[in-house]
C-alpha cells in the first residue's frame, strides 16, 4: 500500500481537517519540544555564567557573536531545504543538537565551568538552528500550500502558539529548576528534548521537494543561492520588497523592545530587577495571547490587511511615548509602558501571521527554503543594527522622543507597504 505524502493533494478526509493531519501534529509536537529544550539551556547557561563570572554581560556576548553563523549560513541552510526531504533534515539536525550538548555535559563534568566550552557549544547550536529554521519554514507550505492561504496562515497561527509557549515556559520553570536541580539536571532535560523531537519528527511523511525544473544536473549551492537572488529581485520584487519591509519593522521593534523597555525600567523609572521580571513576564503571556488572537482571525487574514496590522502596530507604540511627557509619577508609567508593550507584541502577531505566508506562498516549492532563508538572514541581520541604534539613542535623547519617533516610524511603514501590499495581493 502506497500511503499518500504532504506534497500531494490531500484526500477528502485530509481536506476537512487538514490541522489535524498526522503529520502536521508531529511537526508542531518536534518544534515545541526541541524549542522548549533550546530555551532551558539559554535559561540555565545564561544563570550559570551568571554565577560563576558575576557578568550578564558575558553570556549577551556570546549569544551576540553567535548570531553571526546563523545570518551567514542561513542561506545556505535555505539551499539544503530545497535539496533533501526536509523530514531528514529536521531529524537529523535535532538529533546532531542532542549529541553536541551531551558531548558538552560530560565535558563540564570533567573539567567544570568553561567559559570556552559554552562559547563553542552556543555557537555550534546557533550553526544548526541556521539549517533548521528555513527547513521549517520550507515544511509548512510543502503541507499546505494545496489547501489555499487560509489554512496556511491557520497552520502558521498554530506554529507560533507553540512557539510561544514553548519559549514563555522554561521563562516561569527555568529560574525554580536551576534552584531545585542545578544545571547539569537541566541540561538533561533539554538532551531529552532535542531527542524526543528527533524520534517524532521520523514519522513525518515528507516527500522530497521537486527539482524537476533542473534537469539533470543539480546546481552547486552558490547557484542556487543566485537562483534565490533572481528570482527576488527579478521575478518577484513584491516579495523581495516585503522581506525589506519585515526587516525594517524588525529593526524598530527589535531596538525598542529588547533594549528600551529595560533600559527605561531598570535606569529611567529606577525599579529593580523583579519589577523588570514581572514586566517581561507579562509581555511575554501577552505574546502567547496575541499568537492565540491572530489564529483566530488567521483565515480572514490577508495581505491586503497587513498596512493596517502596521497602524495599530503604531497605535500602540504611541501612548508609550505620550505618557513620559506627562508629570505622572513613576507606578503610572510603568503602568502604561507594560500595557502599551503588551498591546504591540499582540499586534506583532498579526503582522508576523500576514507577512510571512504571504512570502510563503508567493515563492514556488523549489525555491521556499532558499527565499525563507534570505528573509530570516535579513530579519537577523537588521536586529543588532537596532540594539545599536537604540542604545545610542536612549542614551542621548529623553524616552518620550524616541518612542514618538518610533511610533512615526511605524505609521510611515503602514503607508510604504500599501503598494506592496497590492501587489502581492494581485
Amino acid at each position: 500500500m502506497n500511503f499518500p505524502t504532504s506534497a500531494t493533494p490531500p484526500d477528502n478526509t485530509a481536506a476537512r481537517s487538514p490541522l489535524i493531519s498526522r503529520d502536521f501534529i508531529l511537526l508542531v509536537a518536534g518544534q515545541g519540544i526541541s524549542l522548549f529544550g533550546n530555551m532551558m539551556l539559554r535559561f540555565a547557561m545564561s544563570m550559570w555564567v551568571l554565577d560563576e563570572t558575576g557578568s550578564a554581560a558575558v553570556f549577551a556576548s556570546i549569544l551576540a557573536v553567535s548570531i553571526v553563523p546563523t545570518i551567514i549560513l542561513s542561506p545556505f541552510g535555505g539551499v539544503l531545504a530545497d535539496r533533501m526531504n526536509r523530514r531528514t533534515i529536521m531529524v537529523a539536525l535535532d538529533a546532531a543538537s542532542a549529541a553536541l550538548v551531551l558531548a558538552s555535559a560530560i565535558v563540564f563534568a570533567v573539567v567544570g565551568f568553561n567559559i570556552a566550552a559554552i562559547a563553542v557549544m552556543q555557537v555550534a547550536l546557533a550553526v544548526l538552528g541556521a539549517f533548521e529554521t528555513p527547513t521549517v519554514q520550507a515544511a509548512l507550505p510543502q503541507m499546505f500550500r494545496a489547501h489555499g492561504p487560509a489554512t496556511m496562515r491557520r497552520a502558521m497561527a498554530v506554529i507560533n502558539q507553540v512557539q510561544q509557549l514553548s519559549s514563555l515556559l522554561p521563562s516561569f520553570l527555568g529560574g525554580v529548576l536551576y534552584a531545585m536541580v542545578g544545571i547539569r539536571v537541566m541540561m538533561a532535560v533539554t538532551i531529552t528534548s532535542f531527542a524526543m523531537a528527533a524520534v517524532l519528527e521520523c514519522f513525518i511523511r515528507l516527500a522530497a521537494p521537486d527539482r524537476t525544473a533542473d534537469g539533470d544536473r543539480l546546481p552547486t549551492p552558490i547557484e542556487d543561492l543566485k537562483a534565490g537572488l533572481r528570482f527576488l529581485t527579478y521575478d518577484r520584487p513584491a516579495v523581495f520588497h516585503l522581506a525589506l519591509y519585515a526587516a525594517a519593522i524588525n529593526f524598530v521593534t527589535i531596538g525598542y523592545s529588547a533594549v528600551g523597555f529595560p533600559y527605561t525600567i531598570r535606569t529611567v523609572l529606577g525599579f529593580d530587577a523583579t519589577v523588570y521580571g514581572i514586566s517581561d513576564g507579562l509581555v511575554g503571556v501577552a505574546g502567547v495571547a496575541g499568537a492565540f488572537l491572530a489564529g483566530l482571525f488567521a483565515a480572514r487574514l490577508a495581505v491586503r490587511h497587513l498596512p493596517a496590522a502596521t497602524a495599530m502596530f503604531a497605535l500602540t507604540t504611541l501612548p508609550q511615548g505620550i505618557v513620559f511627557l506627562l508629570p505622572l509619577d513613576p507606578a503610572t508609567q510603568l503602568a502604561v509602558l507594560v500595557a502599551g508593550m503588551c498591546a504591540s507584541v499582540i499586534a506583532a502577531c498579526f503582522t508576523n501571521l500576514i507577512a510571512v505566508p504571504a512570502i510563503q506562498l508567493s515563492t514556488p516549492e523549489s525555491m521556499t527554503g532558499k527565499v525563507m532563508a534570505m528573509f530570516s538572514a535579513l530579519c537577523m541581520c537588521a536586529q543588532p543594527f537596532g540594539q545599536m541604534l537604540y542604545g545610542w539613542a536612549y542614551d542621548r535623547f529623553p524616552v518620550a522622543a524616541v518612542l514618538l519617533v518610533s511610533a512615526a516610524a511605524l505609521a510611515i511603514g503602514s503607508l510604504a507597504v500599501i503598494p506592496i501590499a497590492k501587489r502581492l495581493e494581485s
